[in-house]
């Protein structure tokens, strides 16, 4: 009975959170997770996020083709929501793939290193490599079909900063040559 004490305040926040909403993202530090659960959790909201875009940029390319039809009939096809699900299959195949060789094979963590606090493990690299499949997905394959180009915003972002720079420069050196 001792052990169900160790469950207490978690247990209390979280029902607490349950009679006042506004305080459930507070509860959520006294939750105990572990680093592949936040990872398998950040790839959930990727995948829901990939999807949210491409279903914009396929409307913006059903939009921009000028037929007169029903998107949801016709922009909206089957064939884009099978390949997702293959997509996801495959991801959390990987993932549960890699942990299973880790069981198998008893192979610990690589460590902890100097460039992270986290353990890493097989199955972390797994959900870090489809988060990235993701990621890449989302902002450079879905997002510039939606019409929402972030690459070239970028790049004349960085142009404006170095011409900036550069102008600040020339004055500086200006103003260092003409003092006496």
């Amino acid at each position: 009975m001792k052990e169900l004490l160790i469950y207490k305040k978690p247990v209390i926040a979280i029902l607490a959170a349950s009679k006042k909403p506004a305080v459930i993202v507070p509860t959520l530090g006294f939750l105990t997770v572990s680093d592949c659960t936040l990872g398998v959790f950040l790839l959930l909201g990727l995948m829901a996020l990939d999807f949210v875009t491409g279903v914009l940029a396929s409307w913006n390319m059903w939009k921009n083709s000028k037929i007169e039809s029903n998107f949801w009939k016709y922009g909206f096809s089957s064939s884009r929501i099978r390949l997702s699900i293959a997509k996801s299959v495959t991801y959390f195949l990987l993932i549960i793939c890699s942990y299973w060789i880790e069981v198998i094979f008893r192979i610990k963590s690589f460590g902890s290193n100097s460039y992270t606090d986290h353990e890493l493990t097989i199955s972390l690299l797994a959900i870090a490599f489809a988060c990235s499949i993701e990621f890449y997905s989302i902002f450079f394959e879905n997002l510039p079909k939606a019409g929402f180009d972030i690459w070239s915003y970028f790049k004349k972002m960085t142009s404006k900063i170095k011409s900036g720079i550069s102008t600040i420069k020339d004055i500086t050196k200006d103003d260092s040559n003409s003092t006496p």
